[in-house]
């Protein structure tokens, strides 16, 4: 890699998360080194029934009130990316904000639903629309933000691609400063609507093994600063790529060849060779379809696979959170040098022809790269460098 790539930037000067692992990045990245935690459980119910699953659920915030949940949430998770960005006042107000959901506001529709219900036994189910631009809008109100605000909603590619949208701004001196935010919270459209696909295990999420038996939803919120600013930088956005891969509305070609694009557009963003990767966060949804296409994709672009990690067996699938927390998470553990390993899955080449890592590796320094292959055929590829200044 070259000078002129290490230097291309935006850069991350700030960054937030509350995951199933931690309240803070911190905490989250100290328990990857630890032992896969099992998934708590989520009840919920509907038609006067219930229906219990497992989920990662977020870290010492227990379920209760969806609003005010979301806005604490939120709010202490952008406050954490802002104070670590030292941003002025002035530039926070001037921030523009990058919003990537795939459930949005979901949570607080299903609690208006449940309100109403209790004054009128026929009231409608979701008659105000889930509001994916309001709520963005309603964000960075709420967070003193005066700049442009955009909502990204591509399902598991959805914080991915809103990062991918800032740093073009960024890069092409539109703006100076972004606040991009992934928020994943735990809903009953969701986890029902994914157990209607029979994709859910009752188990860990056993991505590329033969063991596998479908994913597990999890929650997640986190934020970063993406600023041209070099000075500090944590983390250098070489650049990346999204295609949009039509063979099926829920998942990619088989054959590997969209997520063969994808990567081969990612690295030319970079005018770098696969060679020059120094890892791989896989996405790894433990689903066959999923897991086949993507095992496929990267052995055709690799004829030497480096270092494969997944981070869904520990955090979940956090849905369109997934993009920023799992490169935060992957980041964060570079910068402390190290991968994270998932001991007893992915262990066999036989089933995928990939194994990813049994027990955490050195990471001394070199490009990352983090896959993001989702439903609705919106397929991601980024490439970032830890530790840059």
């Amino acid at each position: 890699m070259t000078s002129s790539q290490a230097g291309l930037g935006p850069y991350i000067i700030g960054r937030g998360l509350h995951s199933t692992l931690g309240s803070t990045l911190a905490s989250s990245i100290a328990a990857l080194r630890e032992p896969i935690r099992k998934p708590g459980q989520a009840v919920f119910k509907f038609a006067g029934q219930e229906a219990v699953q497992p989920y990662h659920l977020l870290a010492n915030e227990p379920l209760g009130d969806p609003e005010e949940r979301f806005y604490r949430v939120v709010e202490r998770v952008v406050a954490d990316a802002i104070d670590e960005a030292q941003l002025t006042a002035t530039e926070r107000r001037r921030l523009t904000l990058f919003f990537g959901s795939s459930s949005s506001d979901i949570s607080m529709l299903e609690a208006l639903y449940r309100r109403e219900l209790e004054r009128d036994p026929e009231a409608k189910p979701m008659r105000t629309n889930t509001s994916f631009g309001k709520l963005g809008a309603d964000l960075a109100a709420r967070l003193g933000l005066q700049g442009a605000d955009f909502t990204i909603n591509t399902a598991c590619t959805a914080s991915a691609n809103a990062l991918l949208h800032a740093a073009s701004l960024i890069r092409g001196g539109e703006i100076e400063h972004a606040l991009v935010l992934g928020v994943e919270l735990c809903n009953a459209v969701t986890a029902l609507g994914f157990s209607s696909l029979q994709l859910l295990s009752e188990e860990t999420m056993r991505p590329f093994d033969r063991g596998q038996a479908g994913l597990i939803l999890g929650e997640a919120c986190a934020a970063v600063v993406l600023s041209k600013r070099r000075e500090s930088a944590l983390v250098n956005v070489i650049g990346g790529a999204n295609l949009c891969d039509t063979f099926s509305p829920s998942s990619a070609n088989p054959d590997g060849s969209s997520i063969v694009q994808v990567i081969e557009r990612a690295l030319k963003s970079t005018n770098l060779s696969a060679s020059d990767i120094a890892a791989i966060k896989v996405h790894g949804t433990a689903n066959r379809a999923n897991d086949e296409a993507e095992s496929a994709g990267i052995r055709k672009v690799f004829d030497h696979l480096p270092p494969l990690c997944a981070l869904k067996p520990r955090i979940g699938h956090t849905l369109g959170a997934c993009g920023l927390a799992e490169l935060l998470l992957v980041c964060g553990a570079a910068h402390e040098g190290f991968l994270p390993a998932t001991p007893g899955i992915g262990a066999d080449t036989a089933e995928f022809g990939v194994t990813l890592l049994q027990q955490s590796a050195a990471f001394e320094s070199g490009p990352l790269m983090l896959n993001y292959f989702g439903f609705g055929g919106s397929n991601t590829s980024l490439i970032v460098l830890p530790g840059a200044s």
